[in-house]
């Protein structure tokens, strides 16, 4: 009897052991995919006054729905409603005059202020209703670059450099102890602290392309960083006097272009050709966004050849190309991107260029869903 039961053991754990191996009658882990649906479209209407010119961003504000449009090319900043129709238009053309605007980079929406940040670390600020306040400035030392994003009623993110860090000349590799970006007050008059290590890529080699980009999750004050030749994401937590890392996690998109060498600042300088032919081999990571509470989008482009070719922008100059990324760091996978992703909202939307033909523009509106 011992020994038949001993017998009929041993064949339990054979079968056990087959099925752990083939897999066969084990609960695999669910797979989880991520999928771009699309929302809605908004076709930007452009009466024969107020053709757009070029813009690489958007600010989106709701309640009521209020997408606002910084021109690079025109020097000014189109609002539009949900219906695509033009309801306002910020600054006009110029450089010294108040209200005057240069080569609009970008726009925030802060609490009851609307910053329009310009080309060479201008910064205008205007009220909702479009009325000009003044134009604020660092403190002497630091210069801004673009990606201005709100932390809390007081503070805002900011991409920037600072002189007196070590290694902030991009002549040089950065060090451990350069960093990326500022936490400022709302009059941009106070750096509180800085934040953002370059990742090792920068550390190893003098590489030019080192902006870097950033998005806050306000619930958690929480800030996903990117930077320009580097496929890593890192994940802060902003506290009251410092930005502590919690997390690096290494980006896996098959369309990734590492440079191939070291992108110095003398090589732009000198070689201007062999510095354009670096960077149609090299990809670029521009820039971030939250897509839910735990999700992250990671967005960067690859040239293409003609993109020293045509002049202005055109988006026919770059690929898009996406990665989604869970926080946890556990999970993540390449996303396909019907465009250049413009902005996002509150609620997580992407809003992503479909056409840039004068008189057609086209944005949709999408949200990102993951699957089992």
């Amino acid at each position: 009897m011992a020994r038949s039961i001993t017998k009929g053991l041993w064949w339990l754990w054979v079968v056990a052991i087959g099925a752990l191996l083939c897999g066969c009658g084990v609960e695999k882990p669910a797979e989880l995919r991520a999928e771009l649906v699309l929302v809605d479209t908004i076709r930007l209407q452009e009466p024969d006054t107020l053709f757009l010119g070029e813009f690489l961003w958007v600010e989106v504000e709701g309640q009521p729905f209020r997408l606002y449009v910084p021109d690079l090319r025109l020097r000014m900043v189109v609002v539009f409603d949900s219906l695509g129709r033009p309801v306002q238009v910020i600054g006009r053309p110029g450089t010294e005059e108040p209200g005057t605007l240069y080569r609009v980079a970008q726009v925030l929406v802060h609490g009851d202020l609307v910053y329009v940040q310009q080309e060479y670390s201008q910064v205008s600020r205007f009220t909702r209703a479009g009325h000009f306040i003044d134009r604020p400035q660092l403190p002497e030392g630091y210069w801004l670059n673009s990606g201005f994003r709100s932390l809390d009623a007081a503070h805002i993110v900011i991409p920037s450099g600072a002189i007196d860090e070590p290694c902030s000349s991009w002549f040089e590799p950065a060090c451990p102890e350069t960093r990326a970006f500022s936490v400022v007050d709302t009059g941009l008059t106070r750096v509180v602290y800085r934040f953002g290590e370059y990742p090792q890529i920068y550390q190893e080699g003098n590489y030019v392309p080192r902006r870097a980009a950033v998005d806050v999750l306000l619930s958690q004050r929480l800030a996903a960083v990117v930077y320009d030749l580097a496929p890593e994401l890192q994940l802060y937590i902003l506290r009251e006097r410092e930005g502590q890392l919690i997390r690096r996690i290494a980006l896996q998109h098959p369309a990734w272009r590492t440079p191939p060498e070291a992108m110095r600042a003398e090589l732009a300088v000198n070689d201007r050709e062999r510095f354009n032919d670096l960077m149609l081999q090299s990809s670029f990571m521009k820039r971030v966004f939250f897509v839910g509470d735990t999700l992250v989008l990671a967005h960067f482009f690859n040239l293409r050849p003609l993109y020293f070719e045509m002049r202005g922008w055109d988006d026919r100059k770059v690929e898009p190309y996406g990665v989604v990324v869970a926080t946890s760091g556990q999970w993540q996978q390449p996303l396909a991107l019907p465009g250049l992703v413009l902005g996002r909202d509150e609620a997580f939307h992407l809003y992503i260029r479909l056409s840039d033909e004068p008189g057609r523009r086209l944005i949709g509106r999408y949200r990102v869903e993951v699957r089992q």
